[in-house]
């Protein structure tokens, strides 16, 4: 891993693989992740650079200095400046889009192309909202332990789970490495995110969309929302994966990544 500082100071953790030149790829992983959570599909992506970074508060990042998502995208501005990266391909899973779309509101010129896996540019519900406030109470009453458990079999197809208990049981235990104030910052930032539906009307990069057919937490019709706001748009709905596809589909997965990749680079 390597490191830099946010511009509040605190530390971000990332991975660099490749020669930095070209077009360099961005992958910012989801919610109660680390950069890990992309390791199904890392060897399959063609990038010449690859950088997996370290979200505030989990992995090995420390705690965001404030709880919005904007220091999520300060964060990866971070990295990229630290590399010295004026543009990049920038996928975001979850609420690693949140974070990837709060980035192209504010440096739009950093990017070449934007990918949301299962994420959205909308605004939480009150009901969605009043669940994650019910989560940072959990997190606060010191139950992180049942929160996470509670909280990875939501996010895949359920022939999927029965096939493959193992991983779940990795991607919990992962969970459980991930601090309770990170987890509960990363709640509060995507409870009071800002509506981005603008950001993607006004953007000048192409965007990629890869939903879930079985996706319980951003259902698909959320996903065929967003995809008629910006001008290119590149939409992929696969028919086994719930919110997990780099586990679910993993080559599929890759293989809509390069080919987003290839176009992005020869516009």
């Amino acid at each position: 891993m390597k490191f830099c500082n946010a511009p509040n100071g605190a530390r971000v953790a990332y991975s660099m693989e490749g020669e930095n030149h070209g077009l360099p790829l961005v992958l910012l992983h989801g919610f109660c992740e680390d950069h890990s959570v992309w390791s199904p599909i890392r060897s399959l992506l063609k990038s010449t650079a690859l950088i997996l970074v370290d979200l505030p508060g989990f992995g090995k990042s420390e705690l965001p200095a404030k709880t919005d998502m904007g220091a999520y995208a300060e964060a990866v501005l971070a990295v990229l400046d630290a590399e010295r990266i004026d543009r990049c391909v920038m996928i975001g899973h979850s609420m690693g889009g949140y974070a990837a779309l709060e980035f192209a509101d504010r440096w739009p010129e950093r990017l070449a192309g934007l990918g949301l896996f299962h994420s959205h540019p909308f605004e939480d519900s009150e009901e969605r909202k009043n669940v994650r406030r019910r989560g940072i109470e959990t997190l606060q009453a010191g139950k992180r332990d049942l929160y996470v458990a509670q909280l990875f079999p939501n996010l895949f197809a359920p022939k999927f789970l029965e096939q493959h208990p193992d991983l779940l049981n990795e991607l919990i235990a992962n969970g459980k490495k991930q601090s309770a104030e990170g987890i509960a910052a990363a709640l509060q930032a995507m409870l009071s995110r800002r509506d981005h539906q603008e950001t993607l009307s006004k953007t000048k990069c192409p965007v990629l969309f890869l939903l879930g057919e079985q996706d319980s937490v951003v259902p698909p019709e959320k996903g065929f929302k967003a995809a008629l706001l910006p001008e290119v748009a590149d939409l992929h709905l696969l028919s086994q994966a719930a919110h997990m596809a780099m586990y679910e589909c993993p080559e599929e997965t890759a293989g809509i990544s390069n080919s987003f990749w290839d176009f992005c680079v020869k516009r």
